[in-house]
């Protein structure tokens, strides 16, 4: 799957292992598991390949463009490569699944 442009998809839903079967990249990529403590920062930056972040449990601001967007269980976040963003967890933390799309 390319990701031609950021965007939150709100509400997409699925257990962790149908997280994993349905975002795992069918050509070649990975996906991990990832889990940031309560109010956890990631300082703007970027990623040299597409990602999708769909979370699990808990809530992240996710920052992409100037524009921040709260994104709770079940949200998936399309990220294209070279996209400037940034997060913080949210008062209880946060658990997602991230797809590393390499082509």
């Amino acid at each position: 799957m390319y990701v031609k442009k950021a965007s939150i998809k709100k509400g997409v839903g699925g257990s962790l292992e149908e997280v994993i079967e349905e975002l795992l990249p069918s050509y070649t990529g990975y996906v991990e598991v990832q889990h940031d403590v309560p109010s956890q920062e990631h300082p703007t930056h970027i990623h040299p390949t597409d990602e999708i972040l769909h979370i699990i449990k808990g809530s992240i601001y996710f920052t992409v463009e100037h524009e921040t967007t709260l994104c709770e269980e079940g949200d998936r976040i399309f990220l294209p490569k070279q996209t400037y963003h940034s997060s913080k967890a949210g008062s209880n933390g946060c658990t997602y699944v991230i797809s590393i799309l390499k082509y």
